[in-house]
């Protein structure tokens, strides 16, 4: 059964979940005892965007529900997740990251 070719959504999906979860196992969330990472989510404005920043967000919350809590990039996290449409990346700021880990999608790409 051919489900077609695979969208650069998905590809950014896989990408960042798959960083997410390295960082998350180098944090030692697999110990007992230990509350869920806090995970903050940060959006672009969408002036341009190159993909469906909702759906690559919603998608990388869902294949991480279990694995840590989401809450809003404008609060204290451990980890922060910013979602841009295109490469130009505007969201991703010195002021935004504050000295906190992140990872970045940025229209086309993913990094950490």
């Amino acid at each position: 059964m051919n489900e077609g070719p695979v969208t650069l959504e998905e590809i950014l999906i896989r990408e960042a979940v798959s960083r997410i979860r390295k960082w998350l196992q180098e944090k030692g969330r697999g110990e007992k005892n230990i509350s869920l990472p806090r995970v903050g989510l940060k959006f672009c404005g969408g002036c341009n965007p190159v993909i469906e920043r909702g759906l690559v967000a919603q998608r990388i919350r869902g294949e991480l529900e279990e694995e840590a809590c989401w809450v809003s990039g404008e609060e204290e996290t451990d980890l922060l997740l910013i979602v841009n449409g295109c490469r130009t990346a505007c969201a991703d700021t010195a002021a935004i990251r504050s000295g906190r880990p992140v990872v970045v999608v940025s229209g086309e790409s993913v990094s950490a």
